[in-house]
C-alpha cells in the first residue's frame, strides 16, 4: 500500500476543508458493474473493524476488503483527480465491462 506525496498532500487538503479537520481519509469497496471498486472519503473516525494506519501525519481508515485492494496499488493525485497505479510487472486483466 502506498501514496504519493502528492495524493498524501490533497489528502491533506481534503481533511482541513472537512468539518472536522482531525479527521482521516477512510478507503472502503462497494460493488462495481463487475467486481469491487475502491472508494474513498474523509471520515470523522474509523468504522468498526478498519484498520487504523498513518502516513506522514495523514490518518487512514481501511476495511478489511478494502486492505487487499490497496496492497497492490500506489495512489496518486493530478490535475485530473485521484488515480490507482498497478506495479509495471503485473499483466493487464481482461476487461468485463
Amino acid at each position: 500500500m502506498n501514496f504519493t506525496d502528492k495524493a498524501l498532500t490533497q489528502f491533506r487538503k481534503l481533511i482541513n476543508e472537512s468539518e472536522n479537520p482531525s479527521s482521516g481519509m477512510r478507503f472502503y469497496t462497494t460493488q462495481g458493474c463487475c467486481s469491487p471498486s475502491l472508494q474513498m472519503d474523509v471520515a470523522k473516525n474509523p468504522s468498526s473493524g478498519d484498520k487504523v494506519l498513518q502516513f506522514e501525519g495523514v490518518d487512514i481508515y481501511i476495511t478489511p476488503e478494502a486492505e487487499k485492494m490497496l496492497s497492490e496499488i500506489t495512489i496518486d493525485y493530478s490535475e485530473e483527480g485521484f488515480r490507482s497505479i498497478k506495479p509495471s510487472n503485473e499483466s493487464p486483466k481482461g476487461k468485463c465491462c
